[in-house]
């Protein structure tokens, strides 16, 4: 070998020898350190091994909850513990309410809220109770199926899913009427539930149609019985706020004599009170005053001041129509006499209006000054209500007052002491004027 070759393998092999080194220092020895430093007792080894090899092995239906969603795992259960009906109809529900969004359009308010199937606490209940309902069909338990329809039902309403909650009780009551087995008073409140629905959704004629078939099947039952005559009463009701002439009238009749089934004699009174005012609008004074009267002893009865003060002005405006005035005015002095005690609220107010109105169409005008003056000055005081009311009927007064000098000094075409009172307002112009 020559010495050129020897210096040459030298070479390399030093070149070799540092690079090694290099790599060593840098990647091979730090990794070795932190194994080292970082190696665990032989015993915490032995403990995770043990462990380990305790850990349940995984079966195939296990292993399917880390890779389906909810829905495909809740429909797996539901078909392997053989629930198939309630598997059918999670199908139609989801579909369901898809088909509905689609049908709304995108710009509808629902498409802000999650579909059902993205709700996993609503998606398990509704699954649970499904397959309970269906297992207490196939045990001919129809009250447990019933009962958890109707939990479905009050669950959904809370949750604000009307749809669903709706199709529940509809459910509920399709059970109550296919088992005739079942307790009645289980069917009168699925008919009250649907009736409620209905009412909810705006369609108070079908609603009207659940309450009479609830108050039907309650009639055996004291308590169903009298709160079916208080949904029945409400609900004329409003069918009469919506209607107008002789049927909103036949309404307000049927509501009283839901009321009186009732058992519950301020809600009685109070439909007699508003009977009474539909039959003044009708122009009929004589029945009006019948059930007027009702409402004005029960409000004696019960010392319900606010009560006997709208009764008392409603006689009133009845007896003045039938130009009975001295009834007229008795009726509103007996209620000004009544809250004369509290002079400063608002009933007192009150009674001093209903005075000033009815002297004013007496032509006392000075009477309805004094009385309406006193109404204004407390509306005032207390921001009430009836402030404007108050405040137009005192100038009318005032104005009803002026008008027989304002026309005598037309009749003499005194307009030069007219303009001069309009600039001035003094109170001399109701002295009359010299001939």
């Amino acid at each position: 070998m020559t010495e050129t070759t020897a210096y040459r393998t030298k070479k390399s092999n030093e070149t070799s020898s540092k690079g090694q080194t290099a790599f060593y220092r840098n990647v091979i020895l730090p990794s070795k350190t932190y194994k080292e430093k970082h190696k665990l007792p032989l015993n915490q080894i032995k403990n995770a091994a043990t462990a380990y090899e305790q850990q349940s092995i995984l079966q195939k239906e296990d292993t399917e909850k880390f890779r389906s969603s909810l829905k495909r795992q809740l429909s797996i259960d539901m078909l392997r513990h053989g629930y198939h009906n309630s598997f059918r109809e999670l199908c139609a529900i989801l579909t369901w309410q898809k088909e509905d969004r689609e049908r709304l359009g995108a710009e509808h308010p629902l498409h802000e809220r999650p579909l059902l199937d993205g709700e996993p606490d609503k998606l398990r209940f509704l699954c649970s109770h499904l397959n309970k309902a269906e297992e207490a069909e196939r045990r001919c338990q129809y009250s447990n199926m019933y009962h958890n329809y109707l939990e479905l039902a009050s669950y959904f309403l809370k949750s604000d899913d009307r749809w669903l909650s709706d199709s529940f009780y509809e459910k509920s009551l399709s059970v109550a009427q296919t088992y005739r087995q079942l307790d009645p008073q289980l069917a009168a409140e699925a008919h009250l539930n649907v009736g409620l629905a209905y009412e909810r959704r705006g369609d108070l004629m079908k609603a009207l149609h659940s309450f009479i078939k609830y108050r039907q099947l309650s009639e055996d039952y004291e308590q169903l019985k009298a709160d079916a005559s208080l949904q029945l009463t409400r609900l004329y009701m409003k069918l009469a706020e919506r209607r107008t002439d002789n049927e909103s009238l036949q309404y307000v009749v049927k509501a009283y004599e839901a009321s009186t089934q009732s058992d519950d004699k301020k809600v009685e009174n109070e439909t007699s009170y508003k009977l009474g005012q539909a039959y003044v609008e009708h122009g009929n004074i004589d029945l009006a005053l019948k059930y007027l009267h009702k409402y004005y002893d029960y409000c004696q009865q019960v010392n319900d001041d606010e009560g006997f003060g709208q009764a008392s002005e409603a006689l009133a405006i009845c007896y003045q129509k039938k130009a009975n005035v001295e009834k007229s005015t008795e009726y509103l002095t007996q209620y000004l006499q009544k809250v004369s005690d509290k002079e400063g609220d608002t009933q007192y107010a009150r009674a001093c209006s209903a005075l000033g109105f009815i002297h004013n169409t007496l032509s006392q005008y000075d009477s309805a000054i004094q009385s309406l003056s006193k109404a204004y000055s407390i509306s005032l005081a207390n921001s009430h209500v009836d402030l404007e009311r108050n405040r137009v009927l005192f100038g009318i007064a005032h104005g009803f007052k002026l008008r027989p000098f304002f026309d005598d000094h037309i009749d003499r075409m005194n307009t030069k002491e007219l303009l001069q009172w309009k600039c001035t307002r003094h109170e001399s112009f109701l002295t009359k004027p010299k001939p």
